[in-house]
């Protein structure tokens, strides 16, 4: 966890909240490494959320990022 956390710039992140990396417009990342620390309970679910909200949003955008 925390070696690509999610964020609002690239000042102080390294994707935005769906997983689109900041400094490279077509690549995008799911998984645990979007969250900062782990909390106390099992981030599995959560993750999993992130994860298709992700893919939701790639898909919805294709067209604007593989042009």
């Amino acid at each position: 966890m925390g070696g690509t956390i999610m964020g609002n710039s690239a000042a102080d992140s390294v994707t935005n909240s769906y997983g689109q990396t900041h400094e490279i417009a077509n690549l995008w990342i799911a998984g645990p490494g979007l969250f900062p620390t782990s909390g106390a309970p099992n981030p599995t679910y959560t993750i999993f959320a992130l994860s298709l909200r992700g893919a939701e949003h790639l898909a919805g955008s294709w067209s604007a990022v593989a042009g």
